[in-house]
């Protein structure tokens, strides 16, 4: 689809251009790239995209998927592709709400030819509303955990203890400890002492989140 309109909403400059300068060298018409919620909503009625790029992590403030629902409130028929560095993105909040219907969650680490989000995006333009799961936990190298055990695992990551997980959940710190116990079943991490754990679930964590240790 030669000339489609394309929405970039994406708060890291070096990548805002770059994927701007890309799609325009596809033959997409970038008509705009910014980095907020509030010039894109700006640009959407100023010239009507037909399909908003949009990455799920905006720094402070509005998230990119807030970005989008409010795109499609405006606009129905917008066709919405969200960019992402988390291989599970409830890594990043696990009280994420659903992504808006039809929309198509790319993996950055997974692109390996601008031709795969090229014909992402037509798909967006061409079926805006097509239904696609909404569920992040069916997506990515976690969807055997559950939210409870992804809210854990990211307590766990900050360096909150056992006890004091225990303390904000309200339940048994033998109930935290079989929880880990069953994160690092998920993830095949082999059980050791409690530091070790804690150290491998870090690891998992940041691989998680795109960014290895």
């Amino acid at each position: 689809m030669k000339n489609l309109r394309v929405l970039i909403v994406e708060d890291d400059a070096f990548s805002r251009v770059a994927l701007s300068d890309a799609l325009r060298h596809q033959s997409l018409s970038v008509v705009g790239a910014v980095d907020s919620a509030y010039e894109a909503l700006e640009l959407q009625k100023k010239f009507s995209p037909q399909v908003a790029v949009c990455d799920l992590d905006l720094g402070v403030g509005p998230t990119g998927l807030d970005v989008a629902h409010a795109l499609r409130k405006e606009n129905p028929q917008i066709g919405i592709v969200m960019l992402t560095s988390f291989r599970d993105p409830r890594l990043a909040n696990p009280e994420l709400p659903p992504l808006p219907v039809g929309a198509i969650l790319l993996n950055k680490r997974e692109l390996r030819t601008m031709s795969t989000i090229v014909m992402q995006i037509v798909a967006a333009a061409t079926n805006p509303t097509k239904k696609r799961s909404g569920d992040w936990s069916k997506r990515g190298n976690f969807q055997s955990l559950s939210d409870t055990q992804i809210e854990i695992m990211l307590a766990v990551a900050e360096g909150i203890t056992t006890s004091e997980i225990a303390k904000q959940r309200d339940v048994s710190e033998q109930a935290i400890e079989k929880t880990i116990q069953r994160i690092c079943k998920n993830l095949d991490i082999k059980t050791g002492s409690d530091k070790h754990q804690r150290v491998q679930l870090v690891r998992a964590y940041f691989y998680g989140a795109g960014r290895e240790t």
